[in-house]
């Protein structure tokens, strides 16, 4: 699958000879177009791993929009080029788990004795199709840590709204999550299964979500984000002895400042 990846991504180089401009990726539906976005956001989010409690969460925000590079929703990217209403770019994300800490869940019988699931990065690119209604945003990753040595991908799309002054964003999408991610997040080895906890090699999955987010402009510089959505667990995650919940939910209020 890797040898896929590198195929793809080459393809993707070689049409760059065809291309006639940059492209404009960093500034998506509904974003600020300043060139930093700096702020953070408060909310709540649900925990698929079983016995742990809803959560709330604090998280910063941090976002650079460059013509080429950009930064956003934690993700490192480099636009290639544009052709028409398509464009395409490198990308590097970081990725975790609940699990990446022991400390986070030894107090949580059904869970302790799991062994941690270690952070990598992954890497790989992306694909646009952006017109006035919204956009449509591809990507495909491989673990470039080799921690799990597996692919995902990703299809969403984001309609571009209006309503008074807020920017309206509602959001579509399905995040597919090969075997061997999934096994590496959600899997219970042997030497991990209990009496209570049985041993489960994952299959891959296919995660389906929606959701929505509203942004409104109090001032030149300052805006304020509002969001929440819900994704439907694939069955190779949601199969797992050590997962109780069918669906994922999350909401959050944010403040920025842009410059």
């Amino acid at each position: 699958m890797k040898t896929s990846i590198s195929t793809m991504a080459l393809s993707v180089l070689g049409g760059l000879v065809a291309m006639n401009s940059l492209a404009s990726d960093a500034v998506g539906p509904g974003d600020s177009d300043s060139k930093w976005v700096v702020g953070g956001a408060v909310g709540t989010s649900n925990n698929a791993y079983a016995g742990e409690d809803n959560e709330g969460f604090i998280y910063p925000n941090i976002e650079y929009n460059g013509e080429r590079f950009f930064v956003k929703d934690g993700t490192f990217n480099l636009a290639l080029g544009k052709k028409g209403e398509f464009s395409y770019g490198l990308l590097l994300a970081p990725s975790g788990s609940f699990l990446g800490d022991e400390s986070e869940y030894r107090n949580n019988a059904k869970l302790a004795g799991l062994i941690e699931r270690k952070y990598t990065v992954e890497g790989g690119y992306y694909v646009n199709h952006t017109t006035d209604l919204g956009r449509f945003h591809f990507t495909m990753a491989t673990d470039l840590g080799n921690k799990y040595n597996g692919v995902t991908a990703s299809a969403s799309y984001t309609f571009d709204l209006r309503v008074g002054d807020w920017y309206v964003n509602p959001v579509v999408g399905m995040a597919w999550m090969g075997e061997d991610k999934a096994n590496h997040l959600f899997g219970v080895s042997q030497a991990e299964a209990t009496s209570f906890r049985d041993a489960y090699e994952a299959d891959s999955a296919l995660n389906v979500f929606a959701g929505v987010r509203g942004r409104y402009e109090l001032s030149e510089h300052w805006d304020v984000n509002v969001a929440g959505g819900v994704m439907a667990l694939g069955d190779g995650i949601k199969d797992s002895s050590i997962v109780d919940e069918d669906y994922l939910y999350h909401t959050s209020v944010g403040v920025n400042y842009n410059f």
